[in-house]
């Protein structure tokens, strides 16, 4: 039985490759990853040899987490399937009964798609299980962002790299993580560096303007603008409370305008959530369950300094000048630029961290001059040239070690 259904999903692959465009699934999960894809998005489906479908999952599916599926409609994306995935709940256990029924309809959904290629990102449980299903039914799998390493985050580096075992080309966004791919074993030939995707909109100034975000959201022009986003520490999460508490208090005791957003789904996310909705903030605070794209990078073009853990601030914030403060273990390890400032979660050096970008002149015009080392320009197009170009046979398929 076993060889039969390999046989058939071969003669899949080999219809798919007949067909006159070829049919790229992108499955996003978040709203930050779908920030991260939207270039690729674009460029596919500008292509004249490709097709896009989106499988949205995750986080996209909970109000929440603010129902962002409809960002993405609103962006001018259909949906060709809604996966739910998420099992209640902020625990370990919860996102390991997750990631299990995130795998098993993500088949059914790309049983029923029958895709050339499946297009994912980065190193959430999502792109987990899109993997782990498409890889089992020899549909071949693009990873964007493959071979970045975050120390601090010892579960998301081992997905990150569990995905880059299964998919078949890699897009990494620098030539550091392009030598962590060829360490792995990866074949030179399947790997593209690119540069992040989510600096696309940046440089080309798809956005929102700062000040009508300002004036969209009525914020206080006249005061330094402070955004956070601080998520869950995956191997801490009983922590996650205490830690947004303590960066909350530091955050509280500046003259400032504040701007909170709401972390992810990974466990501990509710108690970042509960300590954000127990406290009773100034007229000077903003909280938000999510923003769309467009208005998220016009609030970073804006900002004075960006306050938390999040990957925004190493990949997008530096193509804005943007100082970041970056807390805790989280992005430990990960490539950065000059705009950034690492600290532990010490209320004294976060303190210090967010007194620095405000007022060091010589600090801030590091952060404005620095270059940002994931901009390699036009990440999307490049990426939608490739899976347009690779050749999808069994040998696509057949994946061998270098060492």
């Amino acid at each position: 039985m076993c060889y039969e259904l390999q046989a058939q999903e071969l003669a899949c692959l080999v219809y798919r490759n007949h067909t006159m465009k070829r049919d790229i699934v992108v499955l996003t999960g978040t709203r930050a990853e779908y920030g991260l894809l939207r270039s690729s998005m674009e460029a596919i489906e500008a292509h004249d040899e490709l097709s896009l479908s989106v499988v949205a999952t995750g986080m996209h599916l909970s109000s929440r987490y603010g129902n962002t599926v409809d960002e993405i409609r609103n962006d001018g994306f259909s949906i060709d399937r809604e996966v739910p995935m998420l099992v209640e709940g902020d625990t370990g256990v919860a996102m390991a009964k997750s990631l299990g029924l995130g795998t098993t309809s993500l088949a059914d959904a790309f049983a029923s798609i029958n895709p050339d290629i499946v297009l994912l990102l980065g190193d959430r449980d999502e792109a987990l299980a899109g993997v782990l299903a498409a890889a089992h039914m020899n549909i071949p799998v693009a990873h964007i962002h493959g071979g970045d390493s975050m120390h601090g985050a010892i579960i998301d580096d081992s997905i990150r790299h569990a995905i880059t075992k299964f998919a078949h080309i890699h897009f990494p966004a620098s030539e550091l993580s392009a030598s962590r791919i060829r360490k792995l074993g990866e074949e030179p030939e399947r790997i593209t560096v690119c540069g992040a995707p989510g600096i696309d909109d940046i440089l080309s100034n798809d956005f929102v303007t700062p000040e009508t975000v300002r004036e969209q959201y009525d914020l206080d022009q006249s005061k330094p603008l402070i955004v956070m986003l601080q998520h869950p520490v995956t191997t801490q999460p009983e922590q996650a409370g205490q830690q947004a508490k303590q960066t909350l208090d530091v955050i509280d005791s500046f003259d400032a305008q504040v701007v909170i957003i709401y972390p992810n789904s990974d466990a501990g996310s509710d108690r970042i959530i509960a300590e954000i909705e127990s406290r009773e903030f100034g007229s000077n605070v903003r909280t938000f369950r999510s923003l769309p794209r467009g208005e998220y990078l016009g609030l970073l073009a804006g900002a004075d300094v960006m306050v938390g853990n999040s990957s925004s601030g190493i990949l997008e914030a530096p193509s804005f000048g943007l100082p970041a403060v970056d807390i805790g273990p989280r992005q430990e390890g990960r490539e950065r630029g000059e705009n950034t400032i690492s600290v532990p979660h010490d209320t004294d050096a976060i303190t210090d961290a967010i007194e620095r970008s405000l007022t060091d002149e010589v600090f801030k015009k590091q952060a404005a001059d620095g270059d940002n080392p994931y901009d390699y320009g036009g990440a999307g197009t490049r990426i939608s040239e490739q899976l347009a170009t690779v050749d999808i046979t069994d040998d696509l398929l057949r994946k061998r070690l270098t060492y």
